[in-house]
């Protein structure tokens, strides 16, 4: 077995444990006997939590959020309860986006990709709840929290969050397998800049082993043919994104996302591409997010709070 934790806490350990309990998860705790020993000096010893190794993960999210080291979001206009860490990288309006531009239907099967705490693969459940949806990600404690998140919301039938990093056997064994594979990379090549201190961050928002053009050759061998390949990212990538996609797609389309409408300057985009699809020329749409008071426009709140499809082609 695996420690999960010691405390001397008898009303933490006591809730500790019966979190552990309700979620079906088998644990020990040693060194009882020590801290009765001293009750009657008004001491007690660090009791330890142990759990079996193949359940230390999601032992763990029990554990952070029992501890207060995460934080309990809502989003979608409270449709959707998202647990994050408080420190590191969090979710924004950026996944919430990114599952609102994929066309899916009951019965297809979507991909996320670095899905991290799991928001973009949860908001598409919101939208569609008789789709199927897998979500990888290589940081083991975000799986965990996704893990949570999905029995939070009564999502665990359609859900599915794996640890692992896409240069593994699990790009093999998936090949072909989804009808829509989405994601959002890190945005940032590596060696670009300096490195943030937070790793969780860092792994979000740095390419690591696997830079743009392995992330998006995963994603498009990941998609059966005829399916959709879909990512948002910085809007100075977006020939090098289009690019990479033109190996193995056609039917791109971009969507820019534009701050307020007299700016006209995007920072991000949306990419979709359909894979084995006819080459041709690339459409192009825009979602304007902020009214010149810095309110979000309807266009944005249908997306945002409503969570309402927004198609990116009109193909």
């Amino acid at each position: 077995m695996r420690e999960l934790t010691r405390t001397n806490d008898p009303v933490f350990l006591s809730y500790l444990t019966a979190e552990l309990k309700g979620e079906g998860i088998v644990h020990l705790v040693l060194d009882a006997f020590a801290s009765s020993l001293l009750a009657p000096m008004n001491a007690t010893a660090l009791q330890r939590v142990m759990v079996d190794e193949d359940d230390y993960w999601q032992a763990w999210g029990v554990l952070v959020e029992a501890e207060e080291h995460v934080t309990e979001d809502s989003l979608l206009d409270a449709r959707l309860i998202l647990l994050q860490p408080k420190q590191g990288f969090r979710a924004s309006i950026d996944p919430i986006i990114l599952a609102a531009t994929v066309p899916v239907k009951a019965g297809d099967r979507v991909l996320d990709v670095g899905t991290g705490s799991g928001a973009a693969a949860l908001a598409i459940l919101v939208r569609e709840p008789w789709a199927w949806v897998t979500g990888l990600d290589i940081q083991e404690n975000l799986i965990a929290l996704a893990t949570r998140s999905a029995a939070r919301n009564q999502m665990t039938e359609h859900a599915t969050f794996q640890a692992g990093d896409l240069m593994s056997d699990y790009a093999v064994a998936n090949l072909g397998q989804f009808d829509h594979v989405m994601s959002n990379p890190p945005f940032f090549e590596r060696g670009s800049g300096q490195l943030p201190k937070n790793k969780a961050r860092a792994l979000a928002t740095v390419e690591s082993t696997a830079d743009l053009r392995k992330w998006i050759e995963f994603m498009v061998g990941a998609a059966r043919d005829g399916g959709t390949i879909t990512l948002i990212h910085r809007a100075e990538r977006e020939y090098e994104v289009i690019d990479l996609l033109r190996h193995g797609c056609g039917d791109i389309a971009v969507m820019d996302l534009t701050s307020k409408q007299k700016e006209g300057t995007q920072k991000l985009i949306v990419i979709q591409a359909i894979k084995n699809a006819q080459a041709g020329e690339i459409s192009r749409t825009e979602l304007i997010l902020h009214k010149a008071d810095d309110d979000f426009t309807d266009q944005a709140l249908a997306v945002l709070r409503d969570a309402q499809f927004a198609p990116i082609s009109n193909t």
